[in-house]
């Protein structure tokens, strides 16, 4: 999919004369995979710190589903030519771009490993005009597909799913490889660029006969959580992902950390950037917290029986 819906440019919002004329006031491009709930919890972070968007901030950016590095680089020089006060990034494509593209304006990046992706120099002391939060670990990865066994504990093929335009997508793809080799689980990797490559990743797996499907840390993989759901549960596969919004959609597995409350947080470093803080002395912060969500209703729909003791330390369970 293009990364701005059709007939719609990231300046949508605000047009470019209204851009030009408010120099008084600090504007926040926004740009990568990201859904409308995203943008609002940004927004919402934003005002946490008394900036309201339309009045005391600009807040520039549309909610896109895939976002190619070409995309992703045309909308970081329009923020450039622009003027942005800030930029945030979403995910490891778009914190790349931004990177690239300018040393001067500060950028605030959500991905999975800001120092394995190579934006950051340290989490304690990161260095040039980025920072951020990181939310991956491959512990998680891994634990994603051990969660995977006990529902269907005869797992015996499965297949992961991962964003070829993503750079950091082997910190997740390698330790679930390595966590299906220790479990005996043969294991199907299958690359995507869009929500439109997914039919064609469902018939893969199906073709590779796997029972369950396992998402790698990637906004792609939240934004299209629903499309992905459906198309399992046609297909009878079991499925697990980092987002926590996951199972909200169908989907019925989910670790990882709150998605969303990360979205909020990262405006918290927009916020103080434009208050004055440089990017590299605001330390990246690392999520540390992560939560089990599983939805009941599609564990029935799969004829599958969800352990006791694991619904019991499930932080949600959709009925």
């Amino acid at each position: 999919m293009e990364e701005i819906r059709r007939g719609r440019s990231v300046f949508a919002a605000y047009s470019a004369a209204t851009l030009a004329q408010s120099k008084s006031i600090p504007k926040v491009g926004i740009v990568g995979s990201l859904n409308q709930r995203a943008i609002d919890e940004f927004k919402g972070g934003l005002r946490d710190f008394g900036l309201i968007d339309g009045d005391s901030v600009l807040v520039v950016g549309n909610p896109a589903s895939a976002a190619s590095p070409q995309a992703v680089s045309r909308t970081v020089s329009d923020f450039i030519s622009q003027g942005m006060n800030v930029i945030f990034a979403s995910g490891a494509v778009a914190g790349k771009a931004a990177k690239s593209a300018t040393s001067t304006i500060p950028i605030v990046c959500l991905t999975g490993d800001l120092v394995k992706a190579g934006l950051v120099k340290s989490l304690a002391s990161p260095g040039g005009n980025l920072t951020g939060i990181s939310i991956l670990t491959a512990e998680a990865s891994a634990k994603r597909l051990e969660l995977l066994i006990q529902i269907v504990p005869t797992l015996e093929r499965a297949a992961v799913f991962y964003n070829f335009d993503d750079p950091t997508a082997s910190l997740s793809v390698e330790p679930t490889k390595a966590a299906a080799a220790k479990m005996q689980v043969r294991l199907q990797v299958i690359g995507v660029h869009g929500q439109s490559d997914f039919p064609s990743a469902l018939a893969a797996a199906v073709n590779a006969n796997v029972q369950a499907i396992a998402l790698t840390s990637n906004p792609l993989f939240d934004i299209a959580g629903q499309q992905i759901a459906e198309l399992a549960l046609q297909n009878k596969l079991a499925t697990v992902s980092f987002a926590d919004s996951f199972p909200e959609v169908g989907g019925l597995l989910s670790y990882g950390p709150s998605i969303f409350a990360e979205y909020h947080h990262a405006a918290h470093f927009a916020a103080r950037i434009i208050r004055g803080a440089k990017p590299a002395d605001l330390p990246v912060e690392h999520t540390t917290i992560y939560k089990l969500g599983i939805n009941l209703k599609t564990a029935r729909a799969l004829n599958l029986k969800v352990p006791e003791m694991l619904l019991a330390s499930a932080d949600t369970v959709i009925e």
